[in-house]
């Protein structure tokens, strides 16, 4: 009797986990490599063959950043976007086997694939229909306490619609899914140049925004939660540059 309560318990548990998974999901994969000391000419050319053979298509698309501050430098970050849940059933051995045989040699130092999941509640993006890759890209890691999310997802996409709102850039919020810390988001906001753009003026500032669409005093009270929700290491910044040759359609 202990034994079939016990079966039944685990069906129980698996298919509960099993469920959580939406197959109207949004997920995007990362990977990170840093090429050996001297070969990371090589590792480009190697890598830029690579996506030239196996990711021609918007379905197999890879986008390819280099990490140009912070203690990453120099690292490559390959990304994979748009994906559903039905996707990661594909059968990529051959993709794989691949870049094992033809770049892997050039590699000292790579991070395995990790799962985002997009939020659309905290993402605005003002031209939906543009595919092009931003030049830079500004991250921004949060790290968020198990028991604050909610304040956190509050003022992330209350600030969306204050973006939105001003015409500001786009900005995609992201949580990892899987390959590590499920607390983890990442702010994400893509530009084409470090100058900035001259804005129109404004009457209102971006807090007088916030309060009329969400109330009066709302930036303060969300953002004094939002503050409160981070881990005390809870907020990082690194910028990336778009490496075209490795990238699917910007390769020359």
């Amino acid at each position: 009797m202990k034994n079939q309560l016990f079966f039944w318990m685990i069906l129980f548990l698996s298919t509960s986990i099993y469920s959580q998974r939406s197959n109207n999901e949004v997920y995007w994969n990362t990977w990170e490599y840093t090429p050996k000391e001297g070969m990371r000419e090589d590792f480009e050319k190697a890598a830029a063959k690579k996506t030239a053979m196996f990711n021609k298509t918007p379905e197999t698309a890879i986008t390819t950043y280099r990490i140009i501050t912070g203690p990453d430098s120099g690292t490559y970050l390959r990304v994979e976007g748009n994906k559903s849940a039905a996707d990661y059933d594909l059968d990529r051995t051959a993709e794989g086997k691949y870049w094992n045989d033809n770049v892997g040699e050039y590699i000292a130092k790579s991070q395995g694939q990790v799962r985002w999941r997009r939020l659309n509640n905290g993402s605005y993006d003002p031209d939906p229909e543009n595919s092009t890759p931003s030049k830079y890209v500004s991250r921004t890691f949060y790290n968020v306490k198990a028991d604050k999310i909610m304040h956190f997802r509050r003022a992330m996409y209350r600030m969306s619609k204050v973006a939105e709102k001003r015409g500001w850039a786009g900005r995609s919020l992201y949580r990892l899914e899987s390959g590590g810390n499920r607390n983890q988001f990442i702010l994400a906001i893509g530009f084409e140049t470090h100058k900035r753009a001259e804005s129109p003026e404004r009457e209102t500032t971006a807090k007088e925004d916030y309060d009329e669409l969400f109330g009066w005093r709302s930036w303060d009270e969300d953002w004094n939660n939002f503050d409160a929700s981070l881990e005390y290491w809870g907020e990082q910044r690194d910028l990336l540059q778009l490496v075209p040759e490795m990238s699917t359609g910007t390769m020359d």
